[in-house]
């Protein structure tokens, strides 16, 4: 009942249709600064995001990182004394390669000024469905892999109501097919779920814009669930609708931001053994919530003893958290809870 308040309604149903479009005007603007750019955004509906209000869709094959391939030759350099990071040789003449190796950090750059320059100059993008969307673009640091990017793009209306959001938020890597690149067995790929997925297709290579070695440095990762877009992505959307309800109704930043709850269950598959094709949807919920709990406990925690202070300033979201994780859990468990204090734990009115 309570994941029904994130369904869209029927009249929304399109706009993936839109989202397409907005990807195919975006990626030409782009293609005419550098080539390069007609595969690096080849998959960029993958990490569209629709938002009317608490409503919230987005594709069953979503994705947390923007996989690519380049247009010309690159060729991963392993290293068993660092398996965890590996290198890109790309022997050609291009902007993203210094030195005959793909540069993260030139990339990200580059992506990030043509993209701020192709949106400033669009400006309204206007769909085969009549519908004009006024496009806009930002940045977030997030560390060792540079910053996140984010097209939002919102509806012009004439009328009242509220308008539809289309968000692109994602963070780019290199895409290498196993037929073509096989990882070697030194090389850390996290479990296998040989039970869930009888192939997996490729790999990726993430940026570290500012690694430990030196400026060249790619972490190898393995997605899993890859190809997959059935039952089990469903699900896995419900949950993730869950967990933002929960969020946004207790203005709990972290877990109102879309691009993060995704990231958990990418983290979540990567570092699961186990095969969960068969979990309910209110287990899996309860485990992803769990998971997000201890994960902002632990960096409130962290930041608190680093930086000092108050400790209710830094831990104010993770003990809220905390709070409405355990009452879930046990009114899960006790499978007893009266539906006017379920909306109240998530926030709904």
């Amino acid at each position: 009942m309570i994941s029904d308040y994130g369904e869209i309604e029927q009249s929304d149903a399109d706009w993936l249709l839109d989202a397409e479009a907005m990807c195919q005007i975006l990626t030409e603007a782009m293609a005419e600064k550098d080539v390069v750019y007609q595969f690096l955004l080849q998959n960029l509906l993958t990490t569209a995001t629709f938002h009317r209000g608490t409503k919230i869709d987005f594709p069953l094959d979503f994705e947390q990182y923007l996989r690519f391939q380049m247009p010309f030759p690159v060729m991963p350099v392993f290293n068993s004394s660092k398996p965890g990071y590996i290198n890109l040789m790309a022997p050609t003449s291009h902007p993203m390669v210094s030195n005959g190796y793909v540069n993260p950090e030139s990339i990200q750059l580059l992506l990030r000024g043509n993209l701020r320059d192709a949106i400033a100059h669009l400006g309204l993008v206007t769909c085969p469905s009549g519908v004009q969307y006024r496009i806009s673009y930002r940045t977030h640091e997030i560390g060792d892999q540079g910053f996140v990017h984010e097209i939002l793009a919102c509806e012009q209306r004439d009328s009242g109501g509220m308008p539809s959001v289309v968000s692109f938020v994602f963070l780019p890597a290199l895409q290498f097919s196993y037929a073509e690149h096989p990882l070697p067995s030194f090389v850390p790929s996290g479990p296998a779920w040989m039970q869930c997925c009888s192939s997996t297709f490729y790999w990726l290579a993430l940026f570290q814009v500012y690694p430990q070695y030196d400026r060249r440095s790619f972490c190898p990762y393995v997605p899993r669930m890859q190809g997959i877009q059935d039952d089990r992505k469903v699900k896995y959307r419900n949950v993730l609708r869950l967990l933002l309800r929960i969020g946004t109704g207790n203005n709990i930043p972290d877990l109102s931001d879309i691009f993060v709850l995704k990231g958990l269950h990418f983290y979540r598959l990567r570092y699961n053994a186990t095969c969960d094709c068969h979990l309910s949807l209110s287990t899996l919920f309860i485990e992803l919530l769990s998971i997000h709990r201890e994960i902002i406990y632990n960096e409130a925690l962290q930041k608190f003893i680093t930086f000092g202070g108050q400790q209710n300033l830094w831990m104010r979201d993770a003990i809220r958290l905390d709070s409405i994780a355990r009452n879930v859990t046990m009114f899960y468990y006790l499978n007893c809870i009266h539906v006017d204090h379920l909306k109240h734990l998530f926030g709904i009115n």
